[in-house]
């Protein structure tokens, strides 16, 4: 299984208010010298990080990206590309060492006075924020504005933050700095340009789009009638994991750039118009959601946290080396410090150096993924579909099916796991973070399933049919466990908890319920509102007959409920 390190800030770096927006984290589905928006149909000159749709490659288009078969981002109806370069560290040596990082943060934000104008990015859009070349702070060259709304810096769209174990918070600054110190990671952030002029999809010196007067924030130029929502992304570099990196001196990006100034990213759209649409109109600008796509409907139904293993890393299409120790930078990029501009190539590939191969990849087409509708039969005959289930617990009697596990990634599916818990004498199976298979005769009180209209948490697809084009199957999720019962009353359940042979036994939880417990229910942080929201009381003797106690001397509360050990909620 793969990790994501990423980072998603809980307060933006740019000043301004924040009408609302979402954010999203994304895993790395290419890396390489791919770039369809600047250089389209042939190899890019130098190597990018790659987040989004799974049909990335040197010829994507708006058409080709949205026919994705699964995009590494989490919201799944977004199959848009977008890409920063990669980092290195450059040894005395002479060799270079790719600074790992498991993917960016993307933002979608609503800005300035005129953001309940904002319109969707429209299909085949494209557009590009930072300059590769630069290698200095451009202090001259100004966004458009008015006394009102003042101009700003362009060199301001990059900044860099060090990511510090404790104390104070460094301030961002747009180079890079004391990257040896950033023990939680050397954070490259980029904004977007956020005013279009209606007619161009892409131009290739950028002027179909400008920024903001704030860049973040703020009005458009009088010629860029339309706003567009702003992109900010971050993508977080893993400083501290580079062998021997302690000169702050020697990190370069991948475009021959030790100072920073030439950090930027690429944006190719690839939205499902629809949802982008309604997000847009409901969420950006009409309520403030805190980022929190659980908060927007239509994100909300599109979100998993399964997108790295629901879509990994596809083969880099160029056939060129970009990952760990290298001789030179990818593209024999040259090492350039400025302060002027990097020339615009830079190239110093010895005549006998072979030229890399770019393999002809077939565009995939979406997936197609079982739903099973709960009371409903899935799976092998007689197996009835019971809900997506919390399965929070860490082990033990605790779980919603606690007999007997299984953990294979490669050949999970629904099917594989009720034969699994068949052949060991068991009438429950559920599936779960795309890997496990779990075993019992009876279900946990304490277990709930999802309500209609609540959010699926079983969004992971399972490992066993992880392939393009195909059938995919629901695995349930992180936490949450996809749970199937066999109805066949001829069945033999002979297992046990002890995972011996014998005589099923009721299970017994481990502290009673009363006929008035109603179930385990998710209180998550960061929603607008709580399961109980009247008073709290917090004590290390906390137990349900102290809890109960103290609702009754309430002011006729109805509901009491425990959480966390220690807490209590009325």
């Amino acid at each position: 299984m793969r990790s994501l390190i990423a980072s998603a800030a809980a307060v933006l770096p740019y000043l301004g208010g924040v009408d609302a927006f979402w954010r999203m984290n994304c895993a790395v589905i290419q890396t390489g010298r791919v770039d369809p928006v600047v250089n389209p149909g042939a190899i890019a000159a130098h190597a990018h990080s790659i987040v989004g749709g799974s049909n990335i490659g040197i010829n994507s288009t708006y058409d080709t990206m949205t026919n994705s078969s699964c995009t590494s981002c989490e919201l799944r109806s977004d199959k848009s590309a977008y890409w920063t370069p990669l980092m290195y560290y450059w040894y005395p040596n002479g060799s270079f060492f790719e600074v790992p990082h498991g993917g960016s943060v993307v933002y979608y934000l609503g800005r300035g006075p005129n953001v309940n104008t904002t319109i969707p990015f429209p299909p085949g859009f494209m557009m590009l924020s930072g300059d590769k070349s630069a290698r200095s702070y451009d202090n001259e060259t100004y966004s458009y504005g008015n006394a009102e709304y003042p101009g700003r810096p362009i060199a301001d769209r990059v900044s860099f933050t060090c990511l510090v174990g404790s104390g104070p918070q460094p301030p961002n600054l747009p180079y890079m700095f004391n990257a040896s110190s950033c023990v939680n990671g050397l954070r490259a952030q980029v904004v977007f340009q956020s005013c279009w002029d209606g007619v161009h999809l892409y131009k290739t010196d950028n002027s179909h789009v400008a920024y903001l007067s704030g860049l973040d924030n703020g009005i458009c130029p009088p010629n860029y009638p339309h706003q567009l929502p702003t992109l900010f992304i971050e993508t977080n570099y893993a400083v501290g994991q580079v062998p021997n990196g302690t000169d702050d001196n020697r990190f370069v990006f991948s475009q021959g750039d030790p100072t920073g100034y030439g950090f930027h990213a690429d944006f190719l759209n690839g939205w499902d118009m629809a949802v982008q649409t309604e997000a847009v109109n409901t969420c950006l600008y009409n309520g403030a959601f805190n980022g929190v796509v659980q908060e927007c409907p239509v994100l909300s139904a599109d979100d998993t946290t399964g997108y790295a293993e629901n879509c990994p890393e596809r083969p880099r299409q160029v056939d060129e080396e970009v990952h760990g120790m290298l001789d030179r930078l990818p593209g024999c990029i040259e090492v350039t410090y400025g302060p002027g501009a990097a020339p615009a190539s830079s190239m110093m590939c010895p005549p006998t150096a072979p030229k890399p191969y770019v393999t002809p990849t077939a565009d995939s087409v979406p997936l197609v993924t079982a739903s099973p509708t709960p009371g409903g039969q899935f799976g092998l005959p007689e197996q009835e579909y019971m809900g997506c289930y919390n399965d929070t617990a860490a082990s033990g009697y605790y779980r919603t099916l606690n007999s007997l596990k299984y953990i294979n990634y490669t050949s999970m599916t629904v099917e594989f796991c009720q034969q699994y818990c068949m052949d060991n004498g068991y009438i429950w199976s559920g599936v779960e973070y795309a890997q496990e298979c779990h075993c019992d005769n009876y279900i946990n009180p304490t277990a709930i399933a999802a309500e209609p209209g609540m959010p699926n948490q079983c969004t992971w697809n399972c490992g066993g049919t992880l392939t393009d084009g195909g059938l995919q199957e629901l695995c349930g999720g992180l936490g949450y466990i996809d749970v199937y019962r066999n109805t066949n009353t001829s069945f033999n359940a002979s297992g046990n908890n002890d995972n011996t042979a014998g005589n099923a036994q009721p299970y017994t939880p481990a502290a009673g319920f009363g006929p008035n417990y109603l179930g385990c229910y998710s209180d998550p942080p960061g929603f607008n509102t709580a399961t109980l929201e009247g008073p709290t009381l917090e004590a290390n003797n906390m137990s349900i007959a102290v809890c109960e106690t103290f609702c009754q001397q309430g002011p006729g509360y109805r509901y009491y409920g425990l959480e966390y050990s220690t807490q209590w909620y009325a």
